[in-house]
């Protein structure tokens, strides 16, 4: 096996780990983050969250196990572009709100460039 095919499973899987423990972790802390949701008006904050979780929980899982890797990636950059748009709204926001959540967009912005990444590689066949 190329020692390239190891760091891009290694990247794959450190990707797809983050995502996994984020999904999980939204359950860990359910009740705060549905008050959020619903704080900023979101219909059926609860089953929103928990269809969310699970969708980036298991696409983290497919993610870092290298199966279906253009899939996943793809519902992951989907994933992070409507958690970027709709929760992030720096736009919105002044002073140390604003920095943390244009912060936080800038993040998942070089985020879904790995994701792009993976995508290409795994389209390369690399």
């Amino acid at each position: 096996m190329h020692p390239l095919v190891l760091v891009e499973h290694l990247g794959l899987a450190l990707i797809g780990l983050y995502f996994v423990w984020g999904g999980l972790n939204h359950f860990r802390i359910f009740r705060e983050v549905r008050a959020m949701l619903a704080e900023r008006g979101w219909p059926l904050p609860g089953t929103i969250l928990v269809f969310a979780s699970l969708w980036e929980a298991a696409a983290g899982a497919l993610l870092a196990s290298g199966f279906h890797t253009v899939w996943a990636a793809g519902a992951l950059i989907l994933f992070v572009a409507l958690a970027n748009l709709l929760l992030l709204d720096f736009w919105n926001q002044e002073g140390e709100a604003r920095s943390a959540s244009l912060n936080g967009f800038l993040v998942n912005v070089a985020v879904i460039g790995g994701l792009v990444l993976a995508i290409a590689l795994a389209k390369s066949g690399v």
